[in-house]
């Protein structure tokens, strides 16, 4: 019997998780998206796609006037590799420097205690980009953003 309750529930979980998808076009702004750590306001047109979430962590693609970056956020994480080049204070998080990681142009951003977002380019950041990065915010587990017009969530539901 426990084997049927934890196949239900990963199916539930994949059921969820494809609906999401399904919807993920009504991630659109102008609105307050909240989702995996980065709180972001979306500007008029900008669209946020939910690429993959879990309990800690997730990814999403963001596509605005600035063009296409994915995503990574995470809840509960370590400082970020690299060099720091903006400090984090209480309003905004640090910047680190762009950086070249398995072809990919990588920037981390990091509020200084334990959440942090990565934002992947097939292409050198332009400064369209870093300035929509620099609107983002963090938040990390156990922190309720608030006035979240739009939110990714993790649920894991098992009915007994």
């Amino acid at each position: 019997m426990e084997d049927v309750k934890i196949v239900l529930a990963s199916a539930l979980c994949l059921l969820n998780f494809l609906a999401a998808e399904a919807s993920a076009s009504e991630l659109s702004g102008p609105a307050k998206f909240c989702g995996y750590s980065p709180i972001i306001d979306l500007q008029p047109g900008e669209i946020v796609t939910p690429i993959q979430g879990g309990i800690h962590a997730g990814s999403f693609r963001w596509d605005g006037s600035f063009g296409s970056i994915v995503v990574r956020g995470l809840g509960w994480a370590s400082r970020p590799e690299g060099r720091l080049e903006i400090e984090p204070t209480e309003e905004k998080p640090g910047r680190f420097a762009e950086r070249n990681q398995d072809g990919k142009y990588v920037i981390a951003i990091w509020n200084g205690r334990q959440s942090a977002a990565y934002f992947e380019s097939s292409t050198r950041f332009t400064d369209r980009q870093l300035a929509a990065i620099d609107r983002v915010r963090l938040f990390q587990e156990g922190e309720e953003p608030s006035d979240c017009d739009l939110q990714t969530k993790f649920v894991w539901s098992i009915d007994e």
